[in-house]
Order: C-alpha cells, then sequence, then structure tokens
C-alpha cells in the first residue's frame, strides 16, 4: 500500500463563511382583519402571495384585501411577492374549520379527464384508506362535472371533492368541522385503471394539508400589537399598508410604530385617504398633525374617485426600484397608476392644499395622466428616504459580512480600516451606478479632507488613525469610526424655461 501524498502536501479546506442577506425592501406586508382558513391557526401571523389571484382564492374577491392586493400587484414593475398579515381589529371568534387537502392551481382542463373510463385515487381520511375507483369521466363538459363525478362516488364516506373556480383548483374536504380525522395526500395505490391523482394536484409537493380546527376566540388588537407580532414572527419586509378602513387613532398608533423602528427595522407606511375634508390645514386633521411631525414614513395619496387603495399601487411602485442595476433609481413623480382613475378634475386649490400638507394625488397635466407630487407626509421625497434605507442597509450588510468573512481576521491598524472601508466603497459604488448618487458640491461642514465648495462624486468614506483610537475601544476591539458623506443625484420635477428673441 502506498503512503498518503499528504505525508508530502498536505491541503486542507477552508470553510467559506455565509454572508447575511440584505433586506428586500420591495416587500409590502398588508394588514388585514378578514380571515381565511390559513389564518384560523393562532400562530398564523402572514401568508405570503405573489399575485391578487392567490388572495383571490383565499379571501374571495369581494374582500378589502383582495382589492387592497389587486392595487399593490398593479404597479409596474409588478412585486415580486408581498405579506398578507393577520390583524385583529375587534374580539372575534372564528367559525370551526373543515380538514381538507387544497390543490394547486391545475394546468389542465376536463379534456384530460375525458378520455378516462376506469380512473382512481386513493387517500387515508384519519386512519381509514379510502380508494375512490370506476370514475368514468367521458361525459364531462366542465371541470365542474369532473368534481361531480368523483363526489359521487363519496356520498357514503363524509367527505366532499370541490372545484374551486376562483383558484382554479380542486378541493378535498370533510364534511365535519372541527378537530378530528384528517387527511393525507392522494397517492396511487396501484389499483387496476388509470390512476388520476397527478390531474387534480392533491398530491404531495401539490398540495397542501389543512387539520380541521375548532372555533377559537381571538382577543383585539391594537395596529401595534399587530405589527410587532408580524415582526417577531419575520422581519424581511418594508412595507405596512392596511386593507381594512382604520380609524385616526389607528393611523396615528401605526405611524408611531413604524418611526420607532428605527435604521436596522425600518418601515414606511402608505395610506389612501379620501376625505376632502383632510387635505385641509386645520387642526383636527390627523393628516395635518403629522405632516408637521415631517418623519419621512408616511406616503398619503388623496383620491375622490372611488379607488379606495390607491396608495397601494403608490406604495407597490416606490418599493420596485432594484438598487443593484445601472440607472434604476427613480423618483415617484411623474409615474403612471393603471389601478387607479385620473382625477382630471382637481383644482388648483385642491392641488395647493395637497402640497402643503404632502398629499400625492393623481390627475393629469395636459392630458397626460402622473402621480403628483411624490413625497411622504410633510415633503421629504419618497424615493430620497427609500433610497437612503437601501443604502444604509446595504452598508451594514457589506460591513457585517467583510469583518465576519475573513479567514483570519481584519487587524485593528489603519491596513485593516482601509480594508473596511474597501469593502464599503463598493457599496457607494453601486449607488452611483444605480443613479441614487452623484456628482455635486458639498455644501455641508468639513469631514477628514472634504471641506465646503468642494466637488464630491457620490459618496466619501473618512476614517481617523488608529493612533487616536483611546485604551477602551482598543481592548473592546471597535474599529474606527467611519464618517459617509453622501452626495443625492436628486430628481428634476420642474424647470423655468426663458425664452429671449430679437427681431
Amino acid at each position: 500500500m502506498s503512503l498518503p501524498i499528504s505525508q508530502v502536501v498536505d491541503v486542507t479546506l477552508q470553510q467559506s463563511p455565509r454572508g447575511a442577506q440584505k433586506r428586500d425592501l420591495s416587500v409590502v406586508a398588508i394588514f388585514t382583519h378578514e380571515m381565511c382558513e390559513e389564518f384560523t391557526n393562532p400562530d398564523t401571523r402572514y401568508i405570503v402571495v405573489t399575485d391578487s389571484n392567490s388572495v383571490a382564492s383565499l379571501f374571495g374577491t369581494n374582500s378589502d384585501v383582495y382589492r387592497a392586493a389587486s392595487a399593490l400587484f398593479s404597479a409596474r414593475p409588478k412585486p415580486k411577492t408581498a405579506l398578507i398579515a393577520k390583524y385583529i381589529k375587534d374580539d372575534l371568534t372564528t367559525s370551526a374549520t373543515s380538514s381538507k387537502i387544497n390543490g394547486s392551481a391545475l394546468t389542465v382542463s376536463y379534456i384530460q379527464f375525458k378520455n378516462i373510463t376506469d380512473g382512481y385515487l386513493s387517500f387515508y381520511f384519519g386512519d381509514a384508506k379510502i380508494d375512490v375507483k370506476e370514475l368514468d369521466f367521458s361525459t364531462v363538459s366542465s371541470m365542474q362535472d369532473v368534481a361531480n363525478v368523483v363526489n359521487a362516488k363519496l356520498a357514503d364516506i363524509g367527505v366532499k371533492f370541490i372545484y374551486d373556480l376562483v383558484g382554479s383548483r380542486f378541493i378535498l374536504s370533510s364534511n365535519t368541522e372541527g378537530k378530528g380525522a384528517n387527511f393525507g395526500y392522494v397517492f396511487d395505490s396501484q389499483s387496476d385503471g388509470s390512476y388520476i391523482g397527478q390531474l387534480t394536484n392533491l398530491i404531495d409537493g401539490r398540495g397542501t394539508l389543512i387539520n380541521g380546527e375548532d372555533a377559537i376566540t381571538y382577543n383585539k388588537e391594537t395596529p401595534a400589537e399587530a405589527l410587532s407580532k408580524l415582526q417577531n414572527q419575520y422581519q424581511n419586509w418594508y412595507g405596512v399598508y392596511f386593507a381594512n378602513t382604520i380609524t385616526d387613532a389607528e393611523l396615528l398608533e401605526a405611524h408611531d410604530w413604524v418611526v420607532a423602528q428605527g435604521v436596522e427595522n425600518a418601515k414606511v407606511l402608505a395610506y389612501t385617504e379620501t376625505r376632502p375634508s383632510n387635505i385641509e390645514y386645520t387642526d383636527t386633521n390627523i393628516l395635518k398633525t403629522l405632516s408637521k411631525r415631517n418623519s419621512g414614513r408616511l406616503m398619503v395619496q388623496y383620491n375622490n374617485k372611488g379607488n379606495t387603495h390607491a396608495a397601494a399601487e403608490l406604495i407597490g411602485i416606490a418599493l420596485t426600484t432594484v438598487w443593484t442595476g445601472i440607472n434604476t433609481a427613480k423618483t415617484v413623480k411623474f409615474k403612471q397608476e393603471v389601478s387607479v382613475t385620473s382625477d382630471d378634475k382637481i383644482t388648483i386649490n385642491e392641488a395647493t392644499k395637497c402640497r402643503r400638507i404632502g398629499i400625492n394625488y393623481y390627475t393629469d397635466y395636459a392630458g397626460v395622466n402622473m402621480l403628483a407630487e411624490g413625497v411622504m407626509l410633510g415633503g421629504t421625497f419618497i424615493d430620497e428616504t427609500i433610497g437612503l434605507d437601501a443604502f444604509i442597509n446595504a452598508v451594514q450588510v457589506q460591513a457585517f459580512n467583510t469583518l465576519q468573512g475573513q479567514p483570519t481576521k481584519i487587524p485593528q491598524t489603519d491596513r485593516g480600516q482601509q480594508i473596511l472601508i474597501s469593502s464599503i466603497k463598493v457599496i457607494g459604488e453601486q449607488f452611483i451606478n444605480n443613479g441614487f448618487l452623484g456628482l455635486g458640491k458639498w455644501t455641508l461642514g468639513d469631514l477628514g479632507e472634504l471641506s465646503y465648495g468642494d466637488q464630491i462624486n457620490g459618496y466619501y468614506f473618512h476614517s481617523d488613525s488608529f493612533d487616536m483610537q483611546d485604551t477602551a475601544d482598543r481592548e473592546a476591539r471597535k474599529m474606527m469610526p467611519i464618517n459617509c458623506a453622501l452626495k443625492l443625484a436628486g430628481a428634476g420635477h420642474s424647470v423655468d424655461i426663458i425664452i429671449q428673441f430679437n427681431r
């Protein structure tokens, strides 16, 4: 036997640390007090959805949360995902629910069933194995007919086979509500005939098992409690929108909760205002009160055309920026909304009132429909708030990954400090490329070698030498503080054109 080569050359594979991920600032949590089957589980605070159709399957097309989701997903570019979050606005006792299997959306039609005259499928209901055989689909002319054929074989078993037209799916449900026997997935028992389980999407990997639940009583929550419970369970969301009508006091509480999240868990809130009285600059107007705070965290859209979720599309437009792209940063002003009717009769007086408080509205200029003015309540521009949140998160994650990602260490030396600064300069360049930062004159106080009036290309990072570090920070293994100066590229919203002529 030969001696191992490691006696001469010993190679070690070093584990590469896994870095932290940046937050997805495009995710909006839509809070609703409307209930669905998934919310009957007391531990379920949210559902991830990718389009309005999935919301319709859960809550129905007549629900406020469906209308809010439709407005959100109408934004262009379309948000990839959203959360539907539970908010128990009032004391609530839910109805007992049946155990069931919810199939995923079907990709087949009744035509695929029509040639089957000996179909079968099997499943467990409690401890009992149920075999459904001799299914003849030769006369069906719709998916409801398919469900009827299966149901005819289930009459004495205590379960029913349902075709959900809204969700375009099959559902296998118990006839009895409450806890009891639960389902197992549909499977192939190798019986004689044609197995149809894969056509129903009630199989493992395509269906969802839901256990029956007894009636549950929920205690009333405040908006802050609902927001905190979601945050404690899941953190990767950024936008907040309430699908159902909330009071002025609830809006104030939600706003204060959002503001209190600070830098690391930064959030923004959107609100649709439909009351003409709330564009007035009066002390009884909650929006005037909040505008005086100028938190930069609440975007409001006024609408008197019946589009009660106009701000859901507004926040969708605002948050769908790809910060790692080239020239992708955008202003919210000038954008078109497809779920909102343009108020072409808004007067200069009404527009001025909205501008004074910082309320957005959707109207037309010379026949062109567009959003105005692209601001948070109080006047801070929406794109600045979101862009700074994105930059802060990216810098924080980049610095963390640099510190924890080195196979050895980052030394507490000026060389180590330079390594750290060089890593976060990558983020500075990224935000120059996406158009959020740009070249301009620095008009604040001196910072390092940057002085008032100097040209700055987007960003400038400065750090003192470790020769200036005190013993306490040295012993605590702190790096030197890094000061960051940013020059925002801004966005042109208006222009004066002066024309001269000569005879």
